[in-house]
């Protein structure tokens, strides 16, 4: 109506009110909180076998940089199930999905997995968040994914491995690994 004062959240929808006022509270929480919400994750290791996945990310302390002690952690994400996290078995730590870290500082560290020890990532901050950089397909890369095809159930043996990722120009670039 003509003359009528709006407020201009008035427009929004509860849920829109609501994300709105939880961001405003965010922005004037404490500076832990803003380094929260910081995203963590590096990169995927999918797997031909389900859909379940293994994350790998960086862990964070109060100031944003990395916790120097154990700056990098790798967890399932069940998303065959209910999409729970499942912590990696003993086993699953020191053969396939394991990693060690070197060079640790607050803001890098040195990534090797334990299936790939050959093959170093370099973990550092950019643009606020953590990435994982190695060479992928002869090419500077942030790498995003990792795919391991297998074949047979009771002793799988793994067929080939696929690593992907952003080059420097932001373009895809995808390696494919053949086991010796």
């Amino acid at each position: 109506m003509p003359g009528e004062l709006r407020h201009p959240l008035g427009m929004l929808s509860r849920r829109a009110w609501s994300l709105s006022i939880s961001g405003a509270l965010l922005s004037l929480a404490a500076p832990e909180l803003a380094f929260a919400a910081q995203p963590r994750e590096l990169f995927t290791l999918a797997r031909s076998t389900n859909a379940n996945v293994v994350k790998y990310a960086v862990r964070l302390g109060k100031e944003g940089q990395l916790e120097v002690a154990h700056p990098i952690e790798a967890y399932w994400l069940m998303l065959a199930g209910n999409g729970h996290r499942e912590e990696l078995t003993w086993s699953e730590r020191q053969l396939a999905y394991g990693f060690s870290t070197s060079e640790v500082t607050p803001r890098s560290c040195v990534l090797r997995l334990s299936a790939c020890p050959d093959r170093q990532l370099r973990v550092a901050a950019d643009n606020g968040s953590f990435v994982a950089r190695l060479e992928i397909a002869r090419q500077p890369a942030t790498l995003q994914r990792i795919f391991v095809r297998t074949e047979g159930s009771l002793l799988p043996s793994v067929r080939y491995v696929e690593i992907s990722g952003l080059n420097t120009s932001n373009q895809r670039v995808v390696e494919r690994i053949l086991p010796r």
